[in-house]
Parts: structure tokens; C-alpha cells; sequence
């Protein structure tokens, strides 16, 4: 009997933790859409800013994905690329997640030469460990 009630516990407390976990899954990916939708047409970075939201929490990638794309379309810019970078790394694409983090760095240093990129280079390192 005692076991019964264990594992009844266990399941509700289970089920409660995953319902959780969709809230914050459906809460985020409703504030990147919030943040699309004021977005002017132009407005790189906020597509940029909705798709590291999504991609931090693993959450909506293929949606973030599309929104990084559009985000380097309007201005080819070095956090679009850095958070494009981390999107190929949690795929696994790690070639990719390279390219577009040397990418980042690269436009970080052309547009202010003594630009810390030491975060980029740690994030390089770490990508390339894993290739």
C-alpha cells in the first residue's frame, strides 16, 4: 500500500513540475512573439533579441531560427551572428556555430577594433572542442 502511494505521489509531483515547465515554455515564446510584433519591418535587432530568447531556453527554435535569418537579411550584424552561433550549437551544428561566431567577432572588431571579444573567443574554443 505504502509503495501505491509513493509512486501516486511521485506521478502527481511529476505532472506538476511538467506543467510548469510548458508555462514557462508557452510564457517565453510569447514574449519573443510580443517583441516581433512590435517590431518595426527594419528592426534587426529585435528579431535578433526574440530568437536568443527562444534559443537560450531551447524553446521555439525553428521559429527563432527564421527570425535570426530575417534579423541578418535587414543588416548583416555581429549579434545576430553570435546568437545564430549558439543556435547551430545546441543542433549540434557545430562547423556552422563556428562560422558564425568568427563572423560575429569579426564585425564586433570592425566596428570598434579594441571590442572585448574574449566571451566569443571562449565560445569558439569551446565549439571547437566538440567538432
Amino acid at each position: 500500500m505504502k509503495t501505491t502511494t509513493f509512486k501516486t505521489m511521485l506521478m502527481a509531483l511529476a505532472m506538476v513540475f511538467c506543467t510548469i515547465a510548458a508555462q514557462a515554455i508557452d510564457k517565453t515564446t510569447t514574449k519573443a512573439r510580443a517583441v516581433i510584433e512590435k517590431a518595426a519591418p527594419d528592426d534587426w535587432e529585435s528579431y535578433a533579441k526574440a530568437a536568443k530568447m527562444c534559443i537560450q531556453k531551447k524553446v521555439n527554435l525553428a521559429e527563432a531560427k527564421s527570425w535570426l535569418d530575417r534579423s541578418l537579411e535587414i543588416k548583416e550584424n555581429a549579434f545576430a551572428h553570435e546568437v545564430a552561433g549558439d543556435y547551430f550549437n545546441i543542433n549540434k551544428i557545430y562547423d556552422k556555430a563556428v562560422n558564425h561566431y568568427v563572423k560575429s567577432m569579426m564585425l564586433t572588431k570592425q566596428s570598434d577594433f579594441y571590442a572585448d571579444v574574449s566571451e566569443l573567443q571562449k565560445k569558439i574554443e569551446r565549439t571547437k572542442s566538440k567538432i
